[in-house]
């Protein structure tokens, strides 16, 4: 997973992220996720399907937040 962009949109944390999928050392494909997280819950979710993110992605998710809160808040 790779992220694309965080954000602090209204009441809401929005991430990007590029998802590899690599086979023999080449990358086959890749896919784009969209999560939101609101700033009251702590839950990711998918914002196409509104399914809440997997524990591997909710990690990755939970460090991007934690290394650009900072840089993020007004």
């Amino acid at each position: 997973m790779r992220l694309v962009y965080l954000q602090n949109i209204d009441d809401a944390y929005v991430a990007k992220a590029e998802i590899s999928v690599k086979a023999f050392g080449l990358s086959v494909r890749r896919k784009t996720k969209i999560f939101t997280r609101k700033t009251s819950e702590n839950i990711w979710r998918e914002e196409k399907s509104n399914k809440i993110a997997s524990k591997r992605e909710t990690a990755f998710l939970n460090k991007w937040l934690k290394d650009h809160q900072k840089f993020i808040e007004h």
